[in-house]
């Protein structure tokens, strides 16, 4: 839970960003924020392996 508080100020500012960039390319706000909230949910059991020479990385979503 503690993590959920530290990152809900970037939730908020990405969610500005989203749409401003939104206006700015004349793209529908609610339709594209709504995009976005399914990929989200989607995600869950999603993993993820990036290796780069000798480092790796994995990270999994629950």
């Amino acid at each position: 839970m503690p993590v959920v508080l530290v990152l809900s100020p970037v939730v908020v500012l990405a969610v500005l960003g989203a749409v401003v960039a939104c206006h700015l390319y004349r793209i529908d706000v609610v339709r594209a924020l709504g995009t976005g909230w399914r990929i989200v949910c989607a995600l869950p059991g999603t993993r993820v392996d990036m290796e780069y020479s000798r480092t790796a990385v994995l990270v999994a979503i629950r």
